[in-house]
């Protein structure tokens, strides 16, 4: 798997679109881009962190089918970690315990993207551990209660979770390789019109997520 991630991580750093559609953004000027593009929102999301998205989503599957193989004993001290901090919100009310979520999530969440700074290096691994977790609580429910049921328990738990915290962690990489590009002298823009993007797009894409999330768990864990 690291070959893989290098090569991907190699090729995101050759195939990077170029500073100009940023910059025009950046300085208030009509948007364009070379290849002609008007510079909407998908188009700005999609050059971004499409290299970055993949990258993370092989991280992420690969950690997870590695928690599912997981020797026994592991996956049942990983699961009493989880149940303990699940059974501290138990009798929580609803509001207080969708708030504890959402503020947990949204912190840990801002972390993985700053921290993208240092490289990306937290960005992956907080993928991959999530990754392994989640394989992890997969496993232990589907030997209680079969595989197919396991996966309509957990899924639940992820579904707008788990994008939303790929997502963060792609702008996470992607600063982190902006950093890499500007030592390498193959980067202009200033860094912290990247920062300020990565952190408009986690506000418009990320936080919503965040919020349904939290309120899916919210309505699970008080079930």
């Amino acid at each position: 798997m690291s070959k893989t991630v290098t090569k991907l991580l190699r090729y995101s750093l050759t195939t990077l679109p170029s500073s100009t559609c940023y910059t025009s953004l950046h300085y208030g000027a009509q948007p364009s881009c070379p290849e002609g593009k008007e510079l909407t929102l998908p188009v700005i999301f999609d050059r971004t962190i499409k290299p970055y998205i993949l990258i993370l989503v092989t991280i992420f599957a690969v950690s997870f089918v590695a928690g599912t193989i997981a020797p026994a004993a592991v996956r049942m001290e990983a699961t009493k970690v989880f149940q303990f901090f699940v059974n501290t919100y138990r009798g929580v009310s609803g509001g207080t315990l969708f708030f504890y979520i959402f503020t947990n999530n949204l912190f840990a969440t801002i972390l993985i993207l700053v921290s993208g700074l240092l490289f990306g290096a937290i960005p992956i691994l907080a993928i991959s551990s999530n990754g392994f977790l989640q394989g992890i609580l997969y496993r232990q429910a589907a030997e209680g209660i079969g595989y197919s049921k396991a996966a309509w328990t957990v899924l639940p738990h992820g579904v707008f979770e788990i994008p939303a915290l790929l997502i963060a962690a792609s702008y996470g990489l992607w600063l982190g390789m902006m950093v890499v590009r500007r030592m390498r002298g193959e980067e202009s823009t200033p860094l912290k019109f990247h920062i300020g993007h990565a952190s408009r797009q986690y506000v418009a894409v990320v936080l919503p997520l965040l919020i349904v999330a939290a309120a899916i768990e919210t309505a699970l864990i008080i079930m």
